[in-house]
């Protein structure tokens, strides 16, 4: 190899080592050490519950909490669990089109007393089908003391399904869930 070749190889593997160096920090080190670190965000020590109100509806999954604040300045939280649903145990029995299930409606008053009617609630399916529902009463009064507990019953099919809380013709909280039936 003529002195000059080998000359240019040393100066081109000294730069390449070099670029490598001051790409590492200079000292070798990590790309995350280069880079610095990135804290992992924590949970929140309690859960966040979203507030809904007339004009600023939410939408969360069953077995999650709503704040809601009412037109007439009351406040309550309402939690909706479920469905549960009778379906078929034979062993080898062909996956049922549809079943009966059972949503649960509890509400806490935070202020005042509050009133929770049947009427107030919807049960659409994922193509916007009303589901009908029949409550195991018309109405009850939730206070800070007493919960008002609601159930629901209907016929569901499976795939995405939501109940919905309206108040003057207006969505105020939705709670989406799946029905799964295999």
């Amino acid at each position: 190899m003529r002195r000059s070749t080998w000359v240019a190889a040393t100066a081109l593997a000294v730069a390449a080592a070099l670029t490598l160096a001051a790409c590492s920090g200079g000292s070798g080190g990590s790309t995350p050490a280069v880079l610095g670190t990135v804290p992992i965000p924590t949970a929140p020590a309690s859960p966040i519950i979203p507030t809904a109100s007339a004009g600023h509806a939410q939408l969360v999954a069953t077995g999650d909490t709503v704040l809601l604040d009412l037109p007439d300045g009351s406040r309550a939280l309402a939690t909706v669990s479920g469905p549960s649903l009778d379906t078929p145990t034979a062993a080898g029995a062909a996956p049922a089109k549809q079943v009966t299930g059972q949503l649960t409606v509890t509400v806490v008053a935070q202020s005042g007393s509050v009133p929770v009617s049947a009427s107030v609630f919807t049960v659409r399916d994922e193509l916007g089908r009303s589901v009908p529902v029949i409550a195991d009463r018309a109405s009850a009064i939730a206070t800070a003391a007493a919960p008002a507990v609601l159930h629901l019953t209907g016929v569901f099919s499976a795939g995405d399904t939501n109940l919905t809380w309206s108040l003057s013709g207006h969505a105020l909280a939705t709670w989406d869930f799946q029905v799964e039936l295999d």
